[in-house]
């Protein structure tokens, strides 16, 4: 029991440091010519959708930017994580 909320701790730590690591790096090689290429972003999602009821009004929406760096970084983490599983 303990062993399995340590490894799903792990799993959310790298995520989220691989996320942030990622945006990090690709603002950080924004203006270095060679390296431009990890700050390539693509976005992606749905925009916001507005349900007014009159009494009730609802907003959803979810767009997500990820650029090169964050992908590499993420599929690193993932690869790690299923090693570690092993």
């Amino acid at each position: 029991m303990k062993k399995g909320i340590i490894k799903t701790l792990f799993f959310i730590v790298s995520i989220l440091l691989a996320v942030i690591l990622g945006k990090a790096i690709g603002g950080a090689v924004n203006g270095i010519p060679f390296l431009s290429w990890l700050a390539i972003a693509a976005k992606f999602g749905i925009s916001t959708v507005t349900v007014d009821l009159s009494v009730l009004q609802l907003t959803f929406g979810l767009m997500v930017n990820i650029n090169v760096a964050q992908a590499i970084l993420l599929l690193t983490a993932i690869i790690i994580y299923t090693r570690i599983q092993r």
